[in-house]
């Protein structure tokens, strides 16, 4: 028997469970729970592959992220199968998070830590699922690292 475990994932991007991606369907069939959320930080969107994904930065004056904190049953290496589908350019830690009724929780998620590309846009409101849509963008949708 497989021994699962449960983890707190505050997700910004393409791994939200409603992104319409592949990480995101593999988000969904792991969920226990979720719910709207905000996390510090500043956002920018990054040209990759045949779409957009988001960099979260550390905050400054204030910004948050809109995003999904989401109770995820992992089995044995899921993590680090998530951890290697992020790849450098990210570091997963934890930190804190406030439901919409702020309700305060600590998850993990995954910050960018690389210095950013010179032609990222930086979003403002820091809901990346929204600006994919006043853009008419894509997300990002590649499996990465074979995922």
């Amino acid at each position: 028997m497989l021994m699962k475990r449960v983890c707190r994932l505050f997700v910004y991007g393409t791994l939200q469970p409603q992104a319409g991606t592949r990480m995101g369907q593999w988000i969904a069939a792991r969920l226990i729970r979720s719910e709207p959320a905000s996390a510090p930080g500043r956002l920018f969107a990054v040209r990759g592959g045949n779409g957009w994904f988001p960099a979260l930065l550390p905050p400054r004056g204030g910004k948050h992220v809109v995003g999904t904190l989401c109770w995820l049953s992992l089995g044995p290496g899921e993590l680090a199968l998530l951890d290697r589908y992020e790849g450098r350019e990210y570091r997963r830690v934890a930190a804190p998070v406030r439901t919409m009724e702020w309700q305060r929780e600590v998850a993990q998620l995954y910050l960018w830590h690389t210095t950013l590309p010179h032609d990222v846009e930086a979003i403002a409101d820091g809901d990346f699922l929204a600006w994919l849509r006043r853009t008419r963008r894509s997300a990002f949708s590649t499996p990465r690292n074979g995922t």
